[in-house]
């Protein structure tokens, strides 16, 4: 299928399967047609980048999720190897969260010691 059925299919714009393409994160075979060459994506592709989407939500970047696709795509990423990812990345999120909170527990209490505003 053409990127533009693709990027529908997937539910993201034609834009953002180029920089998956481009990145290597996502694979298309080229087809010629006329004088043309355009880029032809499978089934397995659309799916891909609806994985990629749901990964970025949860707080992987692209240049994290890299080498993941590869080895996904290559058969490599068995249910041992996808543990050790979704905890390493639930670690680091926890992480970060702790630090949101101490944060925002360092700023109410300068708000605290501020007089009270109109």
């Amino acid at each position: 299928m053409l990127i533009g059925e693709a990027a529908r299919r997937a539910g993201v714009s034609r834009d953002t399967v180029r920089l998956y393409t481009r990145l290597g994160l996502v694979a298309c075979t080229p087809r010629q047609a006329g004088s043309r060459i355009y880029a032809d994506y499978d089934k397995d592709a659309v799916e891909l980048i609806k994985n990629i989407k749901v990964a970025q939500s949860i707080g992987f970047s692209l240049s994290e999720l890299v080498p993941i696709a590869a080895a996904y795509v290559a058969g490599r990423l068995d249910d041992g190897e996808q543990r050790l990812l979704l905890e390493a990345k639930l670690a680091e999120i926890e992480e970060r969260r702790d630090k949101l909170r101490q944060m925002s527990e360092f700023l109410r209490s300068k708000l605290s010691d501020l007089p009270a505003g109109d």
